[in-house]
């Protein structure tokens, strides 16, 4: 590696930005652009734009993309120009590492240029460093330009003494498409403007319009209007970047910060004419292969849950574009489930199980998503790693995955058995452990307040699934030298039988916790005491019926976990209850159809939701896809 890791100065702060310039010679050969980045970065070669988005990585586990440049070059001399975005300050998408930018330049093989005190840097002139401005905890930092910013010396960058192993990038690069602007639905005096795209879409902002002189403008984004504005301000929440616009004409395309949004609203010091303003949209390389739900409402219903799970697929699989864009153990399962039957590809699901194995917490467990800088874990979303990572191999035939990750699957495995007691596992405490399990009442946990420790019904349930997921991936890959997993399995059944098994009106139903009396029962609990192999035939059976009933008692389910439900329902009576799950998507579906949605919500209190905070694109949402395949007969 030629290369050295470089900044343009020896002491980066949070949300900078830097610029970096290189000059070589082009003899007509192919040319190839290795480069990596912390945080962001965005490549041109004569103004052209060549490669943008660093992989989701960490400091330990840094990745390269590698790039052919040919088509932008012109003979003889050429220029690579690169911006840098530094974000510096940990986030549920970013794990902080050093301010740094590598690269390598080579013709047919041979370096003809590298990143190191050779190359020129300089601070930014236009994008404004050191805001801090938060969108969400979540997803970090948004930005603010300057189009007429002062323009700042050039000098030779510093190497930073940061050098990683780099790995290559596991999946394919991002499609930027052509932009895809906003009819304008309001306009208030040329100042003000509200514009539709028309549908959800998840890209990068551009901007032109003509200025009287310099100003600068608001640009707001949001999924949804209310009273007559974008919702752009939620609780803590902030989706707006700034642009400082110069007179005459403005021309402008963010290559960084993707929106997920519908609606732009744009508020002016001044009047500006000949707007238009769109995103271009960013998109994964995947191909739709044909499916006929046999009928135009759930064509409908199947079309648009496909659609939400491209919008959420990037970097990696990620929960929502508009307020997070993060990768969670237990939305991914749902997102890479119907990618399989949806795109039928396994390498982007790889990657992203491949990266979550990469996670480092002192306590065993993962990390609430991947990459993340933060100290917080949802202890159940550990236990759903291992029920991708058995249906990865069983829709791949790849066993080369769990061979690589069996330390990681084991060390976090053992984080929970380790704690077994009288057959059980209790929950986690501390303000770092989330004991969450879905956004019902009673089963969300109360983050940040510092957990006790308390038993569970229902993550005893899916420790019993991890073992068994695990005892698979143990089979696939070939090792005898494991745990005993079904022992231990059949100890937390029996267990899970005498703290949580209950009757009510002579039925037999499982209650959610082990020191309420009994009072809090829930259909993800019973579903998932049914799938775990704690309930008898006949008392699944009973608590099948119990859970189609329209009235039947207990603590609803929401999106993200009805899946489990409909699971638990096939293992009972398969011809049964395929069509009330059929019927189920109709109705939850149907409703946001009918709403106009062009993507699946979180849950179905749509926007509303969260104090309205409600994400309409939520690609844990997108499960009808998996159950039309795997139900198919039904339709």
């Amino acid at each position: 590696m030629k290369g050295q890791f470089i900044w343009e100065n020896g002491a980066a702060r949070a949300d900078e930005y830097a610029e970096f310039a290189d000059r070589f010679v082009w003899h007509g050969g192919a040319v190839r652009l290795r480069i990596s980045a912390d945080s962001n970065y965005a490549a041109y070669v004569n103004g052209t734009l060549v490669a943008f988005g660093q992989y989701a990585d960490y400091p330990h586990y840094k990745v390269a993309d590698t790039v052919d440049v040919t088509h932008a070059l012109r003979a003889g001399e050429n220029e690579l120009t690169v911006t840098v975005w530094y974000y510096g300050e940990p986030s549920s998408v970013y794990c902080p590492g050093e301010a740094g930018l590598f690269y390598e330049i080579t013709e047919d093989g041979v370096l003809t240029a590298a990143s190191g005190p050779a190359t020129r840097s300089r601070p930014h002139p236009r994008y404004v460093s050191h805001r801090c401005r938060r969108i969400t905890p979540q997803l970090g930092f948004g930005y603010d330009y300057d189009a007429g910013g002062a323009e700042t010396a050039w000098h030779p960058a510093v190497p930073t003494g940061y050098a990683p192993q780099l790995h290559e990038r596991p999946i394919l690069p991002l499609t930027l498409e052509t932009p895809r602007y906003g009819a304008v639905i309001k306009n208030e005096n040329d100042t003000h403007f509200l514009l539709d795209l028309g549908r959800e879409e998840v890209g990068f902002l551009t901007l032109d319009f003509v200025s009287p002189g310099r100003q600068t403008l608001t640009i707001a984004y949001g999924e949804h209007i209310l009273d007559g504005g974008v919702r752009w301000r939620v609780g803590g929440r902030d989706f707006h970047v700034g642009y400082t616009a110069v007179p005459g004409e403005n021309r402008f395309t963010n290559h960084f910060r993707r929106f997920g949004a519908r609606y732009l609203e744009i508020f002016c010091e001044a009047p500006i004419t000949s707007l238009r303003a769109g995103l271009c949209p960013t998109t994964y390389p995947v191909t739709e292969l044909p499916f006929d739900a046999r009928g135009a409402r759930r064509q409908a219903i199947y079309d648009v849950c496909v659609r939400t799970l491209r919008l959420c697929m990037h970097e990696h699989y990620e929960d929502c574009p508009w307020r997070e864009q993060a990768l969670y153990a237990m939305d991914s399962r749902n997102q890479m489930l119907s990618g399989y039957y949806a795109f039928g590809e396994t390498r982007f699901a790889r990657a992203c199980l491949a990266l979550m194995a990469q996670d480092r917490r002192e306590d065993g467990l993962l990390a609430i998503t991947y990459p993340c800088g933060m100290d917080l874990t949802i202890p159940s979303f550990s236990l759903h790693y291992y029920t991708e990572m058995r249906e990865y191999a069983e829709h791949s035939g790849d066993a080369t995955l769990a061979r690589a990750a069996r330390p990681k699957l084991l060390s976090v495995l053992a984080a929970f058995t380790e704690r077994l007691k009288d057959g059980l596992v209790p929950t986690f405490a501390g303000k770092n452990h989330w004991n969450f399990y879905e956004w019902s009442d009673g089963l969300s946990g109360t983050l940040g307040r510092g957990e006790e420790t308390r038993v569970d019904l229902l993550l005893n349930c899916l420790l019993v699934r991890a073992l068994s997921s695990m005892a698979a991936l143990d089979a696939a890959g070939g090792f005898t030298d494991g745990p005993d997993y079904s022992g231990t399995a059949e100890t937390i059944r029996r267990a899970i039988r005498a703290s949580f098994l209950t009757e009510e009106n002579g039925a037999p139903i499982f209650a959610d916790f082990a020191d309420d009396g009994g009072r809090h029962k829930s259909e993800l609990g019973n579903a998932l005491a049914i799938l775990a192999g704690a309930a008898s035939p006949a008392e699944a059976a009973a608590i099948a019926e119990r859970l189609t009933a329209s009235e039947n008692g207990l603590v609803g389910v929401t999106l993200s976990m009805k899946c489990f439900v409909y699971d638990a329902l096939l293992a009972v009576d398969r011809p049964r209850y395929a069509p009330w799950i059929l019927s189920d998507i109709d109705r939850v579906y149907g409703r946001m159809l009918d709403a106009g949605a062009t993507s699946v919500w979180e849950t179905e209190a749509g926007a509303a939701d969260f104090d309205g905070g409600g994400s309409l694109c939520h690609g844990w949402s997108a499960m009808p896809v998996t159950y039309y395949h795997i139900l198919s007969e039904f339709l």
